[in-house]
């Protein structure tokens, strides 16, 4: 990739970047505070975190402008070429994923929503359609296993040792 096109990724990461970190930042401003310690209020780490990815965004889009002289060229086909890359359509869809998952928290059993979720996640990036499905059976049991010890220690880590009440 040139430093041209770098810049030009720069402009459009760091304009998605700023999207998430002000969404962030004002969703854990929203939430609850706990009057005895306001520093273990769950907003503090959350927002701090937004805090931080809105700076540090706003930091790369002022530079992808200076880089480019204010002229990044954004243009309906180079829209379409950012939206058409591979690397672009596995973001959307890892998105896409996380998305589901948090829907699916409170519905469907913690655990099972966990599985669920790494499971089709690296069997989604893992598997290949173009190879027969006999060559790739390790591949479904890597998700598998992965899914099912991931999903169990994430729970006994978090009910158990940070006494953190799952949904």
């Amino acid at each position: 990739m040139t430093e041209k096109n770098m810049a030009r990724a720069d402009f459009y990461t760091a304009i998605v970047l700023l999207a998430f970190g002000i969404t962030v930042t004002v969703m854990a401003l929203q939430m609850p505070e706990i009057p005895r310690d306001p520093y273990s209020a769950p907003g503090v780490l959350p927002t701090f975190l937004g805090v931080v990815i809105t700076g540090l965004s706003l930091i790369m889009f002022i530079r992808s402008l200076v880089r480019t002289k204010g002229k990044v060229g954004v243009s309906i086909s180079s829209i379409k070429n950012v939206l058409t890359m591979t690397a672009t359509l596995r973001m959307i869809v890892t998105v896409g994923f996380c998305l589901c998952y948090v829907f699916l928290l409170g519905k469907v059993y913690y655990p099972l929503a966990t599985f669920l979720f790494l499971f089709l996640f690296i069997l989604c990036f893992e598997y290949d359609r173009k190879t027969p499905f006999k060559t790739q059976l390790k591949k479904l049991l890597f998700a598998v296993l992965v899914g099912l010890i991931a999903s169990a220690l994430i729970t006994v880590v978090f009910q158990y040792l940070f006494l953190v009440r799952l949904p």
